[in-house]
């Protein structure tokens, strides 16, 4: 988590884009990501929890508060981010972009496993 919020603040939208689920990134608005991260001042990043979950692959959830200040005043954000591992790499499962897959289809992580026993419960 920490290394994405320092994306945001270095406009580093490649890593951004990168570090998000492979099966997610077509769905994501670069030029959207790129004025959020080039438009704010950020304020700064509070990570209140990480817990990795049993299993394979290996999930987690970072529950964490971001600030940053833009045309509109000051803001922050609370979120709890579920990440999946896949090839020594962990990507961010991004709640906002839809995951196409059935119950029964394999997880779009690679894990090779159904959806349902992989990252159906983390979107």
């Amino acid at each position: 988590m920490r290394s994405r919020y320092s994306a945001y603040v270095l406009g580093q939208v490649d890593y951004l884009l990168t570090t998000t689920l492979p099966a997610q990134q077509d769905g994501l608005d670069r030029d959207a990501v790129s004025a959020w991260s080039s438009e704010s001042t950020w304020l700064g990043l509070n990570v209140e929890s990480a817990e990795i979950l049993a299993g394979q692959p290996e999930h987690a959830f970072v529950t964490f508060t971001a600030r940053w200040h833009d045309h509109d005043g000051e803001h922050s954000h609370r979120e709890r981010s579920a990440f999946v591992q896949h090839d020594d790499r962990w990507y961010f499962i991004d709640p906002s972009v839809e995951l196409k897959a059935g119950r029964n289809d394999p997880c779009p992580c690679g894990s090779r496993q159904k959806f349902k026993k992989c990252c159906a419960a983390f979107v």
